[in-house]
């Protein structure tokens, strides 16, 4: 009789545990796998966050500046990351600011000083991260060039054969320009200086001597020479 009710309490205890294991089972299945789930997808979701908040805007593009201009004014175009806040440098130091469009774009207009102008854009999105462009160098000169003509003196008069070929002898002041006489191309020595050869024509002989530097400033000089057979 007792072995019977012990193997009885021992049946009724088993059933007891497999009891307690299918609701276990079935509470880990209905709240506690789908609490794991969501406390690790928020994980992910926060560092994902964090990744963005540090990403930086598309570096600023300068469009195509001139190497020199005679104007102080110029305009700054470019393109960066849509909506940023850009924000144009000159020499280093903030000179305006203002906002790229849906596409991109954005506009400076800017007053150049003499000499050389560094020019940069630096860009910053809503969450404080910075790109800068890189740099662009800009040329603003607006003092004159001066052409001066030695020889032949304006109103000379050259005769026979051995005189038709004549040298046109001149100098510039600026380094690096360019002169054209009668749009033929002249090339200058080192101080500025040239000697063209020329050969005339019959009767009245005009001589337009054109000096131009690289940020547009230009000087010219007309000779009316005459030449005789």
């Amino acid at each position: 009789m007792a072995g019977r009710y012990r193997q009885s309490s021992k049946n009724n205890r088993s059933r007891f545990y497999i009891l307690l294991s299918v609701i276990f089972v079935i509470v880990m299945f209905k709240w506690g796998i789908p609490l794991f789930m969501n406390l690790v997808a928020g994980q992910g979701a926060e560092r994902l966050a964090a990744q963005k908040d540090i990403i930086p805007p598309q570096n600023p593009v300068i469009s195509a500046l001139p190497e020199a201009t005679n104007s102080a004014r110029v305009v700054i175009e470019g393109f960066t990351e849509r909506g940023a806040v850009v924000e144009l440098l000159i020499d280093d130091v903030s000179y305006k600011m203002s906002k790229a469009d849906e596409n991109g774009l954005f506009t400076f207009d800017a007053v150049l000083s003499q000499g050389q102008n560094k020019i940069q854009i630096r860009a910053k999105d809503e969450e404080g991260n910075e790109s800068v462009s890189e740099v662009s160098i800009i040329t603003y000169d607006s003092k004159p060039i001066e052409l001066s003509i030695s020889s032949p003196k304006d109103g000379s008069e050259f005769y026979g054969k051995l005189n038709q070929v004549i040298d046109i002898k001149g100098e510039v002041d600026k380094k690096n320009s360019q002169v054209l006489i009668n749009n033929s191309f002249v090339t200058l020595d080192s101080n500025g200086s040239f000697v063209h050869r020329f050969m005339l024509s019959d009767g009245d002989n005009t001589l337009t001597i054109r000096a131009s530097d690289k940020a547009g400033n230009v000087d010219e000089k007309s000779l009316n020479v005459v030449y005789f057979p």
